[in-house]
């Protein structure tokens, strides 16, 4: 059976694979072609339409902790604590539903261009 992966550690490659593709785009900038950058805009496009859901999944994950008891604070009540932030990561999740679309333009722009 194969090891569970953990979520922390693959949203950390997420991250470390995006500050990579920063890094290549700013130093490499001026020998990168639009069709190069279309293909990495609809990379990124891809990820950002995936968020809407890693962020409702996780609320969702958290509420059922808190169903089963498995949740502790500091102060308050856990279950208030649960669904307010459990909220928060609706509103996030209906925010990068707004970024994905807001990024369809330029990625269908970038699409259409090509190099020399």
């Amino acid at each position: 059976m194969a090891a569970k992966k953990v979520p922390a550690t693959l949203v950390r490659q997420a991250r470390d694979l995006i500050e990579e593709f920063n890094r290549a785009v700013l130093e490499d900038g001026k020998d990168l072609s639009a069709p190069a950058l279309s293909e990495a805009t609809q990379a990124l496009k891809s990820l950002v339409e995936r968020l809407p859901q890693a962020f409702g999944q996780t609320a969702d994950a958290l509420e059922l902790l808190a169903k089963n008891n498995k949740v502790t604070v500091e102060q308050g009540d856990p279950k208030e604590e649960v669904a307010t932030t459990a909220a928060e990561l609706r509103t996030v999740a209906a925010d990068s539903k707004q970024l994905a679309k807001s990024l369809a333009n330029p990625a269908s722009a970038l699409f259409f261009m090509g190099g020399r």
